[in-house]
């Protein structure tokens, strides 16, 4: 279990204790600082990639991907990492509480960008400059929601079929782009393709198309945005495809499905 780190219950005693964190880009190329911390490091990187090696194990981080350096061991770069490369670091230690039951994290996990995660990573670095009172308690609490995130994504047996539809799900502002799914998940289009049909029971397309009609559906519902504003907002450049979109998938056009949904209340 070199790999992996341990999560203790959940218990006031047991949080994960956050001694630093913070959002830096690399304003010149460097190569990993070789040192042996006391402290874990979490690793977030939203754009480039970077380069680090624990013991004899070589990782490459890449954007959208985490990576956990576990305390007590080498940590330092054979490549280097490039200017311009931005990522999200947490330096925490976990208490040894005895008879507690554990939980562990995955070494490294994919297909972050844009998610939940990668959100409340920001927030939590946001808290942690702030001058809020509580504020370790605040980001102790924080980082441990965001390690029981990961814990449970593995656990649940979270398939990268999945991955690919949460990440669809946050491209709805968008036309559908295989260059950006092979990219993010950083396999050839054409065999995530054959999976994910294989796996969902429809293509990448179909599911992308229907995450963007069930946005409509709900700006529809709960806005005063007209239909023109709700298109550019789901990156329609014409309003009238995405009507007849809206109306292929929906059964009815926009207009008729803001007045329809009225009359249910």
């Amino acid at each position: 279990m070199e790999n992996i780190i341990a999560l203790v219950s959940v218990d006031e005693k047991t949080l994960p204790l956050v001694s630093d964190c913070d959002i830096l880009t690399a304003t010149d190329s460097f190569y990993h600082m070789d040192r042996m911390a006391d402290f874990n490091v979490m690793i977030l990187v939203t754009d480039g990639v970077m380069y680090v090696s624990e013991n004899d194990i070589d990782y490459e981080i890449g954007a959208g991907e985490l990576l956990f350096l576990k305390n007590g061991l080498r940590h330092f770069g054979k490549i280097e990492t490039l200017r311009g490369t931005r990522w999200i670091y947490v330096h925490f230690s976990l208490p040894d509480e005895k008879g507690t039951e554990r939980v562990y994290l995955p070494k490294k996990t994919c297909g972050l960008a844009g998610s939940i995660i990668e959100e409340k990573l920001y927030m939590l670095c946001k808290a942690f400059h702030s001058s809020k009172k509580m504020r370790k308690l605040r980001t102790n609490a924080q980082l441990y929601d965001i390690l029981l995130d990961l814990c449970l994504e593995q656990s649940e047996g979270e398939s990268i079929m999945d991955k690919i539809c949460a990440f669809l799900d946050t491209q709805t502002d968008m036309d559908f782009s295989k260059a950006l799914i092979s990219e993010q998940f950083y396999l050839s289009y054409s065999r995530l393709a054959a999976e994910f049909k294989r796996e969902k029971g429809i293509s990448m397309g179909q599911y992308h198309n229907a995450a963007r009609m069930k946005k409509a559906c709900h700006l529809l519902r709960s806005t005063l945005m007209s239909v023109g504003e709700i298109a550019d907002a789901l990156g329609f450049a014409d309003m009238l495809y995405f009507s007849k979109k809206f109306r292929a998938y929906v059964g009815v056009p926009p207009t008729d499905y803001r007045k329809q949904i009225q009359t249910k209340y």
